[in-house]
């Protein structure tokens, strides 16, 4: 496995992060529609791949999927990020932010996941709406 040691440029339309030697005080994740924010005190482990990275915040876990994500864990590791902003669908679907991505070899997000649901799936609980699991059957 290939020890990741460059940290990628401080802005982009997926994540932020602070000056080199600055520290955030916490994680702003956003959806479409929603916001949350995670105090980096919380924070407890990170692991990640090229397509995957999470991070676990006092038991919420965040999970980020997209394209050379695993080169933000140095900054995730000297709690350099500032925000994730989760793309909208038809910017996913279109490629709109991979172009970007492969001129210039930074980080993209294509989903953003919260203890494993999506923000469709976590609205519909927030709605006491039953989520889209398979019924058991006797």
């Amino acid at each position: 496995m290939q020890l990741v040691t460059e940290v990628p440029d401080s802005t982009s339309e997926d994540w932020e992060l602070t000056e080199p030697g600055e520290r955030a005080m916490a994680l702003t994740v956003r959806w479409n529609r929603s916001t949350r924010i995670y105090p980096w005190y919380r924070f407890t482990r990170a692991t990640g791949t090229p397509r995957s990275v999470e991070m676990d915040f006092g038991g919420d876990l965040i999970t980020v999927v997209g394209n050379r994500v695993h080169t933000l864990l140095p900054a995730i590791a000297a709690q350099r990020l500032i925000s994730l902003t989760q793309p909208t669908e038809n910017e996913v679907k279109f490629d709109v932010r991979l172009g970007s991505v492969k001129q210039t070899g930074q980080p993209t997000i294509s989903q953003i996941l919260i203890d494993g649901q999506s923000e469709a799936q976590f609205e519909k609980g927030l709605k006491g709406e039953e989520l889209d699991e398979p019924e058991d059957q006797d």
